[in-house]
């Protein structure tokens, strides 16, 4: 389904989209049908190149038990979650798997990794003092445990900066972090490297930020929480070469519709 709903970007980025299964032929026909599934499908009942490839789940018994849920003859014999990357000539380039399938990459952010094209599907903007912000989703849905980027842009107004961290005491660095959610797991926010600045009459080493800054930072909701709203704060100091602004504090709101696991 995720991957059904990206096809298109896929499709202009010149990418041909296979998924392996152990299932059977009918088994896989019927799934097409059912989500209307166009790309390729492919059936390897008995797992035999699943385990061919190294891939095969051997864990599966202690992985349904830390979730509390009860292992069925149908769930021997298939292979970790992940994507191989294949270039023209069928050389693997790139290996990205889960140890579960209860984590997955999003259909969206897959296509922001490879594709690197990070259209936005939800977005939220704000203005403070000498900054414009804007923030971003490729989705504007979730699963339970999905991965998911959240993306930023700031722009810093011309002649100005903020500061980055580690900044001496008194100072406030660019900061960007998640309110409380239930469920609710993130990452460490990724920042550009800041460049070094001196500031006349002060001894203490600077680092700031100037220009647009991009920032990004993965998060995941573990539970079906229904439709909910990601809020971002953005804290700052924008200063110029000879005054420094108070500290500011930006908020932003991005709504997300839950959806369910699938289990077909």
């Amino acid at each position: 389904m995720e991957l059904q709903q990206r096809q298109a970007d896929f499709e202009r980025a010149g990418i041909a989209v296979f998924a392996i299964s152990y299932d059977a032929v009918d088994v896989l026909r019927t799934f097409a049908d059912k989500f209307g599934i166009t790309y390729d499908l492919l059936a390897d009942e008995g797992s035999h190149t699943i385990r061919a490839l190294g891939l095969l789940n051997q864990h599966i018994a202690e992985q349904h038990a830390a979730y509390g849920v009860k292992v069925r003859d149908e769930h021997y014999g298939v292979a970790y979650p992940g994507i191989f990357v294949l270039d023209e000539r069928g050389a693997v380039t790139e290996k990205r798997f889960e140890q579960s399938y209860r984590v997955r990459l999003g259909g969206a952010l897959l296509v922001e990794e490879l594709v690197g094209d990070a259209k936005p599907a939800v977005q939220a903007t704000a203005e403070g003092e000498g900054v414009q912000i804007a923030a971003w989703l490729g989705s504007p849905t979730y699963r339970p445990w999905q991965k998911l980027r959240l993306n930023l842009a700031l722009r810093i107004a011309p002649g100005l900066h903020v500061y980055g961290t580690p900044v001496p005491d008194g100072f406030t660095p660019l900061a960007v972090d998640l309110e409380p959610l239930e469920g609710l797991v993130s990452g460490p926010v990724e920042l550009p490297a800041p460049r070094p600045f001196r500031v006349e009459g002060f001894d203490e080493d600077f680092v700031v930020h100037e220009g647009t800054v991009g920032a990004t930072l993965p998060l995941a909701i573990l539970g079906p929480n229904g439709d909910v709203t990601l809020g971002v704060r953005v804290r700052y100091q924008a200063c110029s070469a000879t005054i420094c602004y108070p500290p500011s504090e930006l908020r932003l709101e991005l709504p997300l519709r839950g959806l369910e696991l699938l289990r077909d």
